[in-house]
């Protein structure tokens, strides 16, 4: 409006100019001159005006979805979490680590279009003859500054919260993995106690051969000792976790009952089998003394007793072969099949057939001498 008055007074005073006298030429001249410099001076505070007012709604429109992204953020950070495996937390901490990143990128808009803002404010000139504005620029100055700090602020909250809550998952993985890890230890025991009742069987031909058996079932404990250790680790790790985590181990409630149990077995079912390799080497080390001396030393062997007692453990071992190993729940698990126990214990009663064999030839000087 103002713009077409200026058009119609500056045409009324151009037809002056043509019109009028010498005289009045200068004053009209003047008057043109000082109305285009207010028309010139107004277009341009009006510009300045529009630009000022698109930046600032740029900024509070770039910090407006800044605190949506905020409070979508500290929305997800306030909501407690319990996912059911590794793979679902760390898809949760892509999440967090994306969202932290689209808010890092905001915030850095933001930045740019406050200062951007600040420095036009800056240069921005009285919109009236004389005009102060200072008192004007310092408040939106501030209040601009203002929401920047206050966004800044928001966004370190957060920052800290997402370390909070990457901490908890990072636990929470390191639980999820020793609970995994645990369970398979549990089974890594299982297969050696499956392995050591069917495979574990072979009682040696001889005193040397069940030695070596005897060093080899010692060094397949060992591994066993290793795994039950690594897994009683991993569960009180477990509990370790569950302590910072605030929540109740899966593990106390089933793994470590169940580690606990296999192991009872193991060791039992161990310890029969050292028993009987004893055994064997006591039999087999008196059995090849008796069969190695000359029969010719009969005096060595005067005693009745010793053949008797190298048949006794002969026949203790036999025995022992048939009974199977019995666990604290009752249940009741043998060495091998059938046919291993019987190959197991042919051996024994070859050695045992020899040495009666050896007491026959020892007895036969005595039963001449009366004859003679």
């Amino acid at each position: 409006e103002w713009f077409a008055v200026y058009v119609e007074l500056n045409q009324q005073i151009a037809a002056l100019l043509n019109a009028g006298d010498e005289e009045d030429l200068v004053e009209l001249k003047a008057l043109q001159q000082q109305l285009s410099d207010v028309c010139y001076r107004q277009a341009s505070q009006l510009e300045f005006r529009q630009n000022l007012l698109q930046a600032a709604l740029e900024f509070h429109s770039v910090a407006q979805d800044l605190s949506q992204q905020l409070d979508g953020l500290l929305g997800m950070l306030c909501v407690d979490v319990a996912p059911a495996d590794g793979a679902s937390i760390q898809q949760t901490l892509k999440l967090l680590e994306e969202k932290l990143k689209s808010v890092d990128s905001g915030l850095q808009g933001l930045r740019e279009k406050g200062q951007s803002l600040l420095d036009q404010i800056s240069n921005q000139a009285s919109w009236a003859y004389g005009k102060d504005v200072t008192i004007e620029n310092k408040e939106n100055v501030d209040h601009i500054q203002g929401v920047m700090e206050d966004m800044q602020l928001r966004k370190q909250r957060c920052e800290d919260m997402v370390d909070v809550r990457r901490l908890k998952m990072l636990q929470m993985v390191q639980l999820f993995k020793c609970e995994e890890d645990a369970a398979q230890a549990v089974e890594w025991l299982s297969e050696l106690l499956d392995a050591l009742l069917k495979t574990h069987i072979r009682l040696g031909d001889d005193a040397q051969e069940t030695k070596v058996l005897l060093e080899k079932h010692r060094k397949f404990v060992d591994v066993a000792q290793s795994t039950y250790d690594y897994g009683r680790q991993l569960l009180q790790a477990t509990v370790v976790l569950c302590q910072s985590l605030r929540c109740t181990s899966r593990s106390s409630g089933d793994t470590l009952p169940r580690l606990n149990r296999v192991w009872k077995q193991f060791t039992i079912t161990s310890d029969e089998r050292v028993h009987r390799l004893e055994t064997a080497v006591a039999f087999h080390s008196s059995a090849e003394k008796i069969l190695q001396e000359c029969p010719e030393q009969p005096e060595a062997f005067n005693e009745v007793e010793q053949f008797d007692e190298i048949e006794a453990v002969g026949k203790s071992l036999l025995d022992r072969l048939t009974v199977p190993v019995v666990y604290p729940d009752g249940s009741e698990q043998y060495f091998g099949s059938p046919s291993d126990m019987a190959s197991a214990a042919e051996h024994i009663r070859e050695k045992m057939k020899l040495v009666g064999l050896k007491k026959q030839q020892l007895r036969q000087p005595e039963a001449t001498t009366p004859d003679s």
